[in-house]
């Protein structure tokens, strides 16, 4: 047993039944996707039975526990199997009676998490359970259920049992505003060398409103004080001195000038470290390009879910026309950035053509796009298309609420059968896009 203090709170990560299963042409085409990435980038690889990054939402976690006079332990699951029975039993014996536990499941491992701290609660522990799945929890299923945002002041309340059972903080929709609180990345140390990457936000949130956004920052934007960025950057540089490469978790690059302003200034005198960002193609304009230059970033993600306009109006996404899409790609090759573009598959709008124009334009595409993260849609209960399909929903088990797995809504114009294949095509086609020569290295072989 655990010897630590009655004032200890301790930060559960759970594991991930994907981790354990993944599909399997997912998971070859993320190998040769990994490979393609090392040949420009040395050191980096995609983890295989573990998590791609680190957990940061217990760095976000324990910074406010410790601002508030905690002492935060963290029992990292992420690399055992998903059953709940064992991870309960492991749990037991490393707490006592009266301890706190915090938990925050995404979709695949809610069920694992309902499980677990209903079994912890009768065994007169304390569970706390937040995150994007909170919505679906009851008080039934933990001591205290908080929903939304969350703040170091809200924590005290909760863990001083000021509030109910039930908590709910609601976002400032269309606001703008600012992040203060400092992370602590001090428990996260055991990654040393088992991620790939370190990811950083200078800001959270978007003012877009794309109904298939699982994102609880969605149409709000929250700057990070420039004294927490540095002071962050200063924990990587200590915790983490070996890493070169930093992905900008900021949802939408270049909407927030503030922001940006911020990340050019921190990493003024840090020339060695490497850039990942992720950006709207509305976005991309010389002034971006040019900040995204100065800053150092060697990879640009875009999404682009379909290159059927029609389902992107009905997605509440505001877009261009695929002509305009392909020029900003290649201002951004021009400019000596690679392009990532995240396709997202399984939309319930989308049709037999509305795939094949996707599948088109990636062909059409491909001399500019240097990769492609692949994801299969899943209706989490933040998106606003959660709502509307929840009567269409037919697999209510979670742990199949999986971005490499069959949707688990019934699509409008076609069967899920339909839509997964179609999914699985683009597995296809895109693992055999990354594994032909590049055109560079075709004009040097040709040389």
């Amino acid at each position: 047993m655990s010897q630590t203090s009655r004032s200890c709170v301790h930060i559960v990560q759970l594991p991930f039944p994907s981790l354990g299963e993944p599909h399997e042409a997912v998971r070859d085409y993320y190998r040769d996707y990994s490979a393609r990435f090392a040949s420009e980038l040395a050191g980096y690889f995609i983890p295989e039975g573990s998590l791609w990054e680190l957990p940061l939402w217990v760095a976000h976690i324990a910074g406010m526990l410790k601002e508030i006079g905690y002492e935060v332990n963290l029992v990292d699951m992420s690399k055992v199997p998903a059953e709940a029975e064992a991870c309960a039993r492991f749990l037991l014996e490393e707490t006592r009676p009266g301890s706190v536990l915090m938990m925050s499941p995404l979709a695949q491992n809610f069920d694992l998490a309902l499980s677990v701290s209903r079994t912890l609660k009768a065994e007169g522990r304390q569970t706390v359970l937040g995150g994007n799945m909170a919505t679906l929890a009851g008080p039934e299923d933990a001591s205290h259920v908080h929903r939304g945002q969350v703040s170091a002041r809200v924590l005290a309340e909760i863990l001083q049992k000021k509030l109910p059972g039930l908590t709910e903080v609601a976002g400032l929709k269309g606001g703008i505003g600012r992040l203060d609180s400092k992370p602590d990345y001090t428990l996260l140390t055991g990654y040393k060398g088992r991620v790939p990457l370190l990811r950083l936000n200078a800001s959270h949130g978007c003012l877009y409103a794309c109904s298939f956004c699982g994102d609880a920052w969605s149409r709000q934007l929250h700057v990070v004080d420039p004294a927490v960025l540095e002071h962050e950057v200063q924990q990587f540089e200590r915790l983490f001195p070996e890493a070169r490469l930093i992905y900008i978790g900021d949802k939408t690059f270049g909407q927030s000038h503030e922001a940006v302003k911020n990340l050019l200034a921190v990493f003024a005198n840090r020339p060695h470290y490497k850039f990942i960002v992720q950006t709207h193609v509305l976005n991309v304009n010389e002034t971006v390009i040019e900040a995204m230059r100065r800053l150092g970033v060697v990879v640009v993600e875009m999404g682009f879910e379909t290159a059927d306009s029609e389902v992107l109006k009905e997605s509440s996404k505001p877009n261009l026309d695929v002509d305009i899409y392909a020029r900003r790609i290649q201002a951004l090759s021009a400019a000596g950035m690679k392009v990532v573009l995240n396709v997202l598959g399984g939309l319930p709008q989308e049709r037999a053509a509305s795939h094949e124009l996707t599948m088109r334009f990636l062909q059409d595409s491909r001399n500019e796009a240097w990769l492609y993260n692949l994801y299969n849609f899943v209706p989490y209960p933040l998106t606003p298309l959660f709502p509307v399909l929840r009567e269409r929903i037919h697999d209510w088990n979670f742990a199949h609420w999986r971005e490499d797995g069959p949707p688990v809504f019934q699509p409008y114009h076609q069967t899920v059968e339909q839509s997964w294949n179609q999914f699985l095509e683009k597995v296809h086609v895109a693992h055999s896009l990354i594994s032909r020569p590049s055109v560079s290295a075709s004009m040097e072989a040709a040389s």
